[in-house]
């Protein structure tokens, strides 16, 4: 097993999601194990049928879906890779550099010769992700595409407020 990319990056004591820090960070949800295998540093790409032109620090955030949990089994297992028995899920678990977006082929091209990068690589197209940081998981709810972190906890925080105020028959 080729450990020297999850060591590198592991820490004991995660440090807290700073938004102070970075008020206009962005998250990608990703299903639980591939989510948890970006903050580990085990997957450096991400497969999507669709690109952007943002580039650099986002949150990766593991979504609840249990729904790909085997698949990402199957692909630990082959690797080599040891996961958790349970993952973190509805929580923005850590962060990664997003440096470029390749179709699947020049992916392969440049990355193949790593066998972590070409068993977890399908593509359509591969964001290639490095600087893996783990943070303590910080619940929330998630999105589809690239979406403001900043603004789903305060629209998280509002709706909890509502449904709260709405039990308390205030």
């Amino acid at each position: 097993m080729n450990g020297r990319r999850c060591e590198r990056f592991r820490a004991a004591e995660p440090p807290t999601l700073d938004l102070a820090a970075s008020p206009d960070l962005k998250a990608l949800t990703i299903r639980a194990p591939w989510a948890w295998a970006i903050a580990q540093g085990w997957k450096r790409v991400e497969n999507r049928s669709w690109a952007t032109r943002f580039r650099g620090r986002i949150a990766i955030h593991a979504a609840v879906s249990k729904e790909s949990d085997a698949d990402a089994a199957a692909t630990f297992a082959a690797l080599g890779i040891e996961p958790p028995t349970e993952f973190v899920r509805g929580a923005i678990i850590g962060t990664v550099e997003l440096v470029d977006i390749l179709p699947l082929d020049e992916f392969l091209r440049r990355f193949g010769d790593d066998r972590f990068d070409r068993g977890f690589a399908v593509g359509p197209l591969c964001w290639v992700l490095r600087e893996p940081r783990l943070c303590v998981p910080t619940p929330c709810s998630g999105n589809f595409q690239l979406w403001d972190v900043a603004r789903r906890l305060e629209l998280d925080r509002e709706r909890a407020e509502r449904r709260k105020s709405g039990r308390d028959g205030r």
